[in-house]
């Protein structure tokens, strides 16, 4: 079940235009943005949403998966709106959640969105970055775990229209125990 944590605060909080997301394993990045891009599809009429990662088998074993975890646990799971070969999700309100991989920058040419979500941004090169931003219209949320600097860091972190957080798993208070002593040894 979804449960209240900080993190779910430190992310409501981000207002910028670009909202990163840095956070290392447990710190409920993921699992915190997606229920809020599933709220805002749900009560916003016709919103385009995409969900970005390295590539589909890490989507499927990441975002993806926390997405159909998330809407069942809500009671908003609709196989019947799950189109599996296009991998998006379409709310009766017109709204729609993609899933696709950004592991081609010359690909992401094209297509345009209201908001976008670069899932694990690290393992994304910034040229596939910057071809899906300057298409997206209102808001955009990258997470990453903190592996090296790379182009959120050198590109993105500084400019006035980005929000900057860092989470750890103190910040998932709906961590469970077993994994919170693994962190503690």
């Amino acid at each position: 079940m979804l449960k209240k944590t900080t993190a779910q605060d430190k992310i409501a909080a981000l207002r910028k235009r670009v909202r990163i997301v840095q956070g290392g394993s447990s710190s409920s990045k993921t699992f915190t943005i997606i229920p809020f891009l599933i709220d805002y599809a749900n009560k916003n009429a016709g919103k385009e949403i995409s969900i970005v990662s390295e590539s589909i088998p890490h989507l499927r074993r990441g975002a993806m998966r926390d997405f159909v975890k998330i809407m069942e646990w809500v009671g908003l799971m609709d196989y019947s709106a799950w189109n599996k070969s296009t991998l998006t999700y379409y709310f009766q309100n017109g709204s729609f959640i993609e899933f696709f991989s950004g592991d081609q920058p010359d690909k992401m040419r094209g297509a345009r969105r209201d908001v976008l979500f670069v899932n694990e941004a690290n393992n994304v090169a910034w040229e596939t970055y910057y071809q899906l931003a300057i298409r997206t219209r209102e808001f955009i949320y990258i997470d990453f775990n903190p592996t090296a600097e790379f182009w959120a860091h050198t590109e993105l972190q500084n400019q006035p229209d980005v929000d900057f957080i860092i989470l750890t798993y103190r910040d998932n208070e709906a961590l469970e125990a077993s994994i919170i002593n693994e962190f503690k040894k």
